[in-house]
């Protein structure tokens, strides 16, 4: 069944019901109940009353109520594996991203070993052990080099990042190119988090994945 063969009213109802199920969904994460509830609530004027459906005209007769159930349950699964999705540990390979995505890597690992404001032989050291972890080719171990040699700005690395996902690897690679135990360093990655606006669930799964390899 098409959204185009309900009426308004029905498709209304099975918003409702889909909010009604996720309320007694699964915690997927400690966010979920915050998000949810800080979503704008629906104008007065463009929600739906019982006596604005009881006056409109008599038109064709409601889907089964068992149908609205059953479209409203799919929107919730669906819903929750896209959110699944983006915290699910994932493996950082360099061998099975797009070549953009690996130059934008490099260069946020690059700003991330240099947060702290030196560029010496031990940044150098713990940027190429990092890019060990990643399954690099020969032609990314000179990319990294040349990523040294010419770093760019923050701003114009964040630029290259268009997604959720795609700011997950260049935050994961970020934590394998810093040391944590340096405050500057932890104030860094919480900043690049709030840039890459990534759900603080998301940044946990990542921090107790790469941030323990990388220590």
């Amino acid at each position: 069944m098409s959204n185009a063969q309900m009426s308004d009213a029905e498709i209304k109802r099975a918003s409702r019901k889909f909010m009604s199920l996720l309320e007694r969904a699964p915690d997927t994460t400690d966010t979920l109940d915050s998000e949810v509830a800080a979503a704008p609530a629906p104008s007065s004027s463009g929600e739906a009353t019982d006596a604005d459906e009881a006056a409109r005209p008599a038109g064709p007769a409601d889907h089964d109520e068992s149908v609205v159930e059953i479209l409203a349950a799919k929107i919730l699964v669906d819903w929750l594996r896209n959110r699944q999705q983006l915290l699910v540990p994932f493996t950082l390979d360099l061998q099975k991203l797009e070549a953009q995505h690996v130059d934008t890597l490099m260069h946020a690992m690059v700003a991330a070993a240099q947060a702290d404001g030196t560029a010496d032989g031990r940044e150098r050291e713990r940027l190429a052990g990092a890019l060990r972890l990643l399954n690099p080719d020969e032609a990314q171990r000179s990319a990294l080099i040349s990523a040294l040699d010419h770093p760019r700005p923050l701003a114009e690395v964040l630029a290259q990042v268009p997604d959720v996902q795609t700011g997950a690897l260049v935050y994961a690679a970020s934590l394998l190119a810093v040391d944590r135990r340096k405050l500057v360093n932890r104030q860094y990655l919480r900043y690049l988090a709030a840039r890459l606006r990534l759900p603080r669930a998301l940044v946990r799964d990542l921090e107790q994945r790469y941030g323990a390899i990388a220590s």
